[in-house]
């Protein structure tokens, strides 16, 4: 096969090993092709540079630099969410990587064709991203590229960062010229654009970009595809804060920070976006064959917010086969689990019951149900005197039921430096927020991320009664002089409780999705509005 993917020629064989066949992507100054590593049997993509006639001899060279020091980037580095380097094959003088290939489709295709992608979905992105860009950095290692066109979402779910193009490690000596600014616009560092040195806090700008992307479905910046406004707009225009609240927008606040400095660290990133993650040590992309729900989560924006130019959509992918890893929280129970095995009335055979001597066969069978009846009474009567003196320790009713939230969970009464008491719903992991500024705050998400609990110290109460969305009822008077508010802001729902202190006020809001937003919701705002306390002034 050609290079031109026709038959017209016989098929390539470089480096005494490797075949090539089909064409997998091509660009100004390169082509990627599928081929086949005849020692090893094992598929490999191949990159080969093509510098077109015409170019200037010292830019010829500037292509050949680059792609090896990708090569030599990540030839040095070996993390299952980085794409591996196997070999360089130098053929007629030009040098063709081998590398891993990986049946995939990189982040801006899929954003494209589905739409958004879900908290957790980013959430496994951000997580897997920032775990090769760590491996990077410790390399000595800048991407200086990281866009959602470089992170691949792999066909069997994995994430892997590519494209290691313009990458340099800090050995390399300079190699292109003064004020030349690489990179994409869109997801450039403000200090990249404005002709300073590339640091690895580049990278984490890219990272935050790459998942407002995913949130929103359209990158940070981009004005008009002008490059030029573009990069201007990066520079001096605002930073933009995806919709919505949680985990991973303020994952993505903290990243997209002007200031390099001030930029969330990659650990740090990887621990807000741990808890969001079904299996961390095995992150997979939920819409893969090994993910619990493929393609379910992922958001298609109506056709009237498509543009004409995008084209139609492909369907979601299909549902989860059969064998997939069973969804967090597991599956429902039945509505009754039958009788015990062993008794009479149970169709269990899995049991076998030893026979018993003679001298044992005085106890009949109905005085072995009754000796089980009994322990389980016992064992009945241990969990209940238990669980009533944990909940009188914790200054509730025996007999007064929590579990009223969509994630069946309890609440534990919590203590929270920031100066409050109040129940909160066990599992929910917290998140404490102190911006430079604006007022500290708190925030408990559950373990799905897809619910959020924040307690915050406004400056006044008219501040705490803004709301960031419509306003769907209230201000509603309760008690003490305090108000309640129901409002949307885009696919969200929230209730928010504002209880006047000194000059100031707290905020109590409960978050979740809009489908979800019903009597159970509203039953948990209530019990976790009355239960707040501050303890101070």
């Amino acid at each position: 096969m050609g290079q031109d993917g026709s038959d017209s020629e016989q098929v390539r064989r470089i480096g005494g090993r490797y075949t090539l066949s089909g064409l997998l992507g091509a660009g100004a100054m390169g082509t990627v092709w599928s081929g086949f590593d005849e020692v090893l049997q094992r598929r490999v993509a191949v990159k080969e540079l093509k510098v077109p006639p015409g170019v200037p001899s010292h830019e010829a060279a500037e292509a050949r630099e680059r792609i090896m020091r990708e090569a030599r980037a990540l030839g040095g580095l070996s993390h299952p969410n980085i794409i591996t380097v196997f070999d360089v094959v130098d053929v007629e003088g030009e040098p063709m990587v081998v590398m891993e290939l990986v049946p995939s489709r990189n982040l801006a295709t899929m954003i494209s064709d589905h739409g958004t992608l879900t908290m957790s979905q980013v959430a496994v992105v951000g997580f897997a991203t920032a775990g090769g860009l760590r491996a990077a950095h410790r390399s000595g290692i800048t991407h200086r590229d990281v866009k959602p066109g470089n992170v691949l979402i792999a066909d069997d779910g994995r994430v892997k960062l590519t494209d290691f193009g313009i990458a340099r490690n800090v050995a390399d000596a300079p190699m292109t010229s003064a004020g030349l600014v690489l990179g994409s616009p869109a997801y450039i560092a403000p200090e990249v654009a404005m002709g300073k040195a590339v640091t690895p806090a580049a990278d984490l700008w890219g990272l935050g970009a790459t998942l407002f992307a995913a949130v929103e479905g359209r990158p940070p910046y981009d004005v008009g595809g002008d490059p030029v406004a573009t990069i201007t707009e990066v520079v001096d225009g605002d930073v933009p804060r995806p919709r919505g609240s949680g985990p991973v927008v303020d994952v993505i606040s903290a990243l997209m920070r002007k200031e390099p400095e001030a930029r969330m660290p990659l650990e740090e990133v990887r621990q807000r976006l741990r808890p969001l993650i079904e299996d961390p040590d095995d992150p997979v992309y939920p819409g893969s064959p090994d993910a619990p729900t493929i393609g379910a989560g992922i958001h298609v924006p109506p056709p009237a917010a498509r543009t004409e130019a995008s084209g139609p959509r492909p369907a979601p992918l299909p549902p989860s086969p059969t064998g997939a890893r069973t969804p967090a929280g597991g599956a429902p129970l039945a509505a009754s689990p039958g009788p015990l095995p062993g008794l009479p009335g149970s169709s269990s055979s899995s049991l076998h019951v030893p026979a018993r001597p003679a001298a044992a066969a005085g106890v009949t069978g109905v005085a072995a149900v009754g000796y089980v009846l009994a322990g389980a009474a016992v064992v009945l009567a241990g969990v209940l005197g238990g669980w009533s003196a944990t909940r009188l320790l914790g200054g509730q009713s025996p007999g007064t039921t929590l579990n009223v939230t969509s994630a069946r969970t309890e609440l534990a009464q919590h203590t929270d430096e920031l100066g409050f008491t109040m129940p909160v719903p066990r599992g929910w992991t917290a998140y404490p927020h102190e911006p430079p500024d604006g007022q500290p705050s708190v925030s408990f998400v559950s373990p799905d991320g897809n619910e959020e609990l924040t307690v915050q110290r406004s400056s006044s109460t008219e501040a705490a009664q803004e709301v960031p969305g419509t306003v769907l009822s209230g201000p509603t008077p309760a008690e003490d002089g305090a108000v309640q508010l129901l409002y949307s802001e885009a696919d969200r729902t929230s209730w928010r409780h504002v209880e006047p202190a000194g000059r100031g006020a707290w905020t109590v809001t409960l978050t979740v999705p809009r489908p979800a937003a019903g009597d159970t919701s509203a039953d948990l705002f209530e019990l976790l509005a009355d239960g707040f306390a501050p303890t101070t002034a």
